[in-house]
């Protein structure tokens, strides 16, 4: 019998050889249908001292889905490289310019006063903004600092039919397709339903269901003993539930106005919990939060495509409806990109954004607030990315409406490093950013959380 053992050898060494050839053949052509780009792979980029370029598109790359709203594009998913690092929790590259929080420093103690006592109560931070924290991005590495550092276990806050669910890592979130009335501050609200904290409402056809299930990509996330349910306007009609996979239990819901919470215990940690609605408008429900009592909560509230001046359709009274429940001790809105246009004049933003500031303060008169300004932008001149006009003029516009309404103010911006940085953090090894100039990546939104959790922590610390 002939031996051909070598031959397996033989496949493999040609086809090394074919890689490494196919490596020295430039290719980069766009598909512009489904805009998609054929780019060069380069099997030698490890041992190579080069910049590293945009990464190979595979699986796991980023999609873009371009928003009509905004005309951001938005990644959707990302490279296998990053999950790897995410895996790993490695730290975030060096990049970026430590930068203080300014304005109103002093309402912060409210906040500060209140994780002194996170190793027995719950606090509760509320992180709202536009596309860049979609999907948890930022807020999932300041909530793992903040766990890390006062206590606290478990995701927070997640909506019942989210737009992030493909791309978004902390939590397997799925949901029935089709069987749901869904209204936000960011799309359309025919219906006029009540906007909860999440600027979201959702009423189920019959039928309907949702299901939460924890990842190990997070220390602080892994698990739960403890879900509540919001909701409205409930008709006399229950809920069944189950916990990983287990009995199906019923909880009945309490009619009437007002905000409810159902509280959902397991008999000890728990993975996963599917919830089914079986009854049409049994109710309007808001969301749910995964919790492991006590310890500090950081809720990821993205309006995709928003200046957040939409905030003003979730009403005062709602507010303190679910203040009631979750009283935010801090809250942190980061928008303006959404508004960075051919500008020169933002005074009708800081006119409507004083009303969202002033709203909160209303319903939440012990939570500091703190405004993170808009981040760098480029625009191509020549052959170069430059930061775009409009947003120096923003980035003014938002230290003078802390300034007006007495809060507290962190230039992300300025801890880019300024005027034109943004290449820098595109170009950067391993990247900070996409090749949009304009959206951070993985690695990018962890170094925002880290350069304000920095600047956060530095004023505790003053504070002592």
């Amino acid at each position: 019998m002939e031996n051909k053992i070598k031959q397996p050898l033989y496949i493999v060494a040609l086809t090394a050889i074919f890689l490494v050839v196919l490596s020295f053949v430039k290719v980069d052509y766009l598909i512009e249908k489904v805009n998609f780009t054929i780019r060069t792979v380069d099997v030698l980029s490890d041992i190579k001292d080069v910049p590293v370029e945009e990464p190979a598109i595979n699986a796991l790359n980023a999609t873009p889905l371009y928003n009509k709203a905004s005309l951001n594009i938005i990644p959707l998913f990302r490279s296998a490289a990053e999950v790897i690092v995410e895996l790993f929790n490695e730290p975030a590259p060096a990049q970026g310019v430590k930068t203080p929080i300014t304005g109103n420093t002093k309402q912060l103690s409210n906040f500060f006063e209140a994780v002194k006592l996170a190793k027995s109560k719950s606090v509760r931070v509320a992180h709202f903004g536009d596309s860049a924290i979609e999907g948890d991005l930022i807020t999932a590495d300041m909530r793992e600092t903040m766990q890390n550092k006062f206590g606290g276990n478990g995701v927070g806050w997640l909506g019942i039919v989210s737009q992030d669910i493909t791309f978004r890592m902390t939590t397997k979130h799925s949901f029935s397709q089709g069987n749901w009335d869904v209204a936000s501050a960011y799309t359309n609200n025919p219906k006029g339903l009540p906007l909860g904290v999440s600027a979201e409402a959702f009423v189920p056809k019959g039928n309907a269901w949702v299901q939460y299930e924890t990842t190990p990509m997070r220390r602080y996330l892994r698990d739960f003993n403890t879900v509540k349910v919001y909701y409205t306007n409930a008709k006399a009609s229950s809920i069944n539930y189950t916990f990983d996979g287990g009995a199906k239990q019923t909880m009945a819901l309490k009619p009437g106005a007002g905000v409810q919470e159902l509280i959902l215990k397991p008999a000890g940690k728990a993975k996963k919990i599917k919830i089914e609605f079986p009854v049409a408008e049994q109710a309007t429900f808001f969301g749910a939060t995964l919790e492991n009592d006590p310890g500090v909560y950081v809720d990821n509230f993205p309006l995709r495509g928003n200046s957040g001046v939409d905030l003003q359709q979730v009403s005062v009274p709602m507010l303190k409806e679910f203040a009631k429940y979750m009283d935010y001790k801090l809250i942190i809105l980061e928008f303006g990109l959404n508004i960075a246009g051919n500008k020169t004049d933002y005074t009708w933003y800081e006119r409507e954004m004083t009303k969202v500031i002033n709203n909160f303060k209303a319903a939440f008169p012990k939570a500091s607030i703190v405004l993170v300004s808009v981040h760098d932008k480029s625009m191509k001149k020549g052959s170069e990315f430059v930061t775009d006009p409009a947003i120096t003029r923003l980035v003014a516009s938002q230290k003078n409406l802390a300034k007006t309404t007495d809060v507290a103010i962190w230039s992300l911006f300025d801890a880019m490093g300024g005027q034109n940085s943004m290449p820098t953090w595109v170009n950067s090894n391993p990247p900070l950013a996409f090749k949009d100039y304009i959206h951070f990546n993985d690695q990018g939104a962890k170094k925002v959380a880290q350069l304000f959790t920095d600047a956060l922590f530095d004023e505790f610390n003053k504070s002592k």
